[in-house]
């Protein structure tokens, strides 16, 4: 049996073919992220988070230009399940992060918003990520410039 990929014309297939120097590019565009990720889960770990509550907290703030979230649309923004979205916001409740509140157009809905200790906490964390991403700022955008593209 032939599956699609075998079939297509070897033409379609070599110029789809990424070059080595895309390839490289690839590989050092996922090296920095993955640098990057390591500080920041280390910049959230300095101020007693994971990178997990860090993530929901920005999404906290920043759902639909700071309308309130509910806990499913936390759960979508995280790509998390549902379930695993209510505990992380248990979490950052006992944590006195944030807190809920009922949806005055749905009772059955709880929204979740920020307590000024968590907008401060996020507010520090945003910062130092911020700086550390304008001082890398160029070698992020040096990361996919190719021969092919400078043409």
């Amino acid at each position: 049996m032939t599956t699609a990929l075998e079939s297509r014309p070897r033409e379609a297939e070599e110029e789809s073919r990424p070059s080595e120097e895309e390839l490289r590019a690839l590989a050092n565009f996922r090296y920095a992220l993955r640098q990057f990720l390591a500080f920041s889960e280390q910049a959230a770990a300095d101020v007693g988070l994971t990178m997990q509550r860090y993530q929901a907290l920005l999404a906290i703030k920043t759902f639909r230009a700071g309308a309130h979230i509910s806990v499913g649309e936390l759960a979508e923004q995280l790509l998390i399940r549902d379930h695993s979205a209510a505990e992380l916001v248990s979490r950052l409740e006992h944590a006195k992060l944030v807190k809920r509140k009922n949806d005055p157009l749905d009772r059955r809905r709880s929204l979740v918003v920020l307590t000024t200790l968590g907008d401060r906490r996020l507010a520090h964390l945003a910062f130092v990520h911020l700086r550390k991403l304008r001082a890398e700022k160029s070698a992020f955008l040096r990361l996919f410039e190719t021969e092919s593209h400078n043409e």
